[in-house]
């Protein structure tokens, strides 16, 4: 659904998003508003990391006393960010309209972080927005830690491949003797520092972003899991009920295998069965599936989903260390080749290698 700016003669500026021109041209027409322009605005959507920041100001107003609807105001005059400064406004300018506040911030959020804009409860009381505000900031917290843990184990292996690469264009540049290929000699080995760096560039952004967590949910199950449990835990602090938070749960995944159980326990609780006959066995290690049985027998389905999650959690966190030894093992191997052949370039004259 395509945003829209409408600029004024007066030089006011709105934003909008509608289906299409036509539902513009009739909302100005209801509005008696005639001599404007338009444009079709892109504006700068909310990442996971954009989306915490925006939800973390919008906790520290309603903290010092605002409204939500002031509060947005508020960011729309003041904020630095003049990305910020227009999401804002065009938050504020569509919830005059009565559109609903999820579905606004949906809109400027990109196709990952929209799953995150479904927990915040602005119709309810004010301890319920700020407590589904401090639910939805948790769980993005929790997924931008998990890639800042990542970065930060890259960071080493990535400088040693960059001094390499530096020390190897150095090498071709002062020291190799000018031949006919000297000059293509250097535009190669700039142009693999170039691609090199670009490379480095986007996985760090990637990272620094949170997007690692789209990496892990395709290749861990303990991740999807452990984010499974704690999305319907925070789901649940909310006021949904479990059937009702499972429904939801399908949009914050993209794994198919995951999105189709997700489903097969909604509809089989829907259709009367109980909780062991819902849920899938894996979904319960251990203690877990000795209290998913218990349920049978009178016991609480909240012992067994807390002890999924911390099952879970246990594991992906063993998980987490894994990659974070391994990814870096095979950037340092990936450095140590670039190395090699800096060090080759400059011991060849001596090693008297042709």
């Amino acid at each position: 659904m395509p945003w829209y700016k409408i600029q004024s003669q007066k030089d006011h500026k709105q934003y909008h998003f509608f289906d299409s021109e036509k539902d513009l041209q009739l909302f100005l027409i209801n509005q008696g508003t005639w001599r404007v322009k338009w444009s079709v605005w892109h504006p700068k959507k909310f990442n996971y990391k954009r989306l915490l920041g925006f939800y973390q100001e919008l906790q520290s107003a309603l903290q010092s006393g605002f409204q939500i609807n002031q509060a947005i105001d508020n960011l729309s005059q003041i904020s630095s960010d003049s990305h910020l400064s227009k999401n804002s406004q065009a938050i504020l300018e569509e919830m005059k309209k009565g559109t609903d506040f999820n579905r606004i911030i949906s809109n400027l959020s990109t196709t990952h972080a929209q799953a995150y804009c479904k927990l915040i409860r602005p119709e309810g009381s004010r301890e319920d927005l700020e407590q589904s505000l401090s639910v939805s900031i948790l769980q993005l917290e929790t997924l931008l830690n998990w890639s800042n843990r990542l970065l930060k184990s890259i960071a080493y292996p990535f400088c040693i491949i960059q001094i390499s690469l530096i020390m190897k264009i150095l090498h071709t540049f002062f020291l190799t003797k000018a031949t006919s290929h000297h000059l293509l000699d250097i535009l190669l080995d700039i142009s693999l520092y170039s691609i090199t760096t670009l490379i480095q560039g986007y996985v760090a952004i990637s990272l620094a972003n949170g997007n690692a967590s789209n990496l892990f949910e395709r290749l861990n199950p303990h991740f999807r899991l452990a984010k499974l449990f704690a999305l319907l835990e925070t789901t649940r602090k909310t006021g949904s009920p479990l059937q009702q938070a499972l429904y939801s749960m399908p949009r914050y995944f993209e794994h198919s295998g995951i999105k189709h159980d997700i489903l097969m326990v909604y509809y089989k609780l829907k259709l009367g069965q109980d909780y062991q006959q819902s849920f899938p066995i894996y979904w319960f290690p251990n203690e877990a599936r000795v209290a998913l049985h218990s349920t049978s027998q009178g016991g609480s389905i909240e012992r067994a989903l807390k002890l999924a999650k911390l099952q879970h959690t246990k594991k992906w966190s063993k998980a987490v260390s894994l990659y974070e030894k391994l990814i870096p093992a095979l950037c340092l191997i990936i450095a140590g080749s670039f190395v090699t052949s800096s060090l080759l370039s400059l011991y060849r004259p001596l090693l008297e290698i042709p």
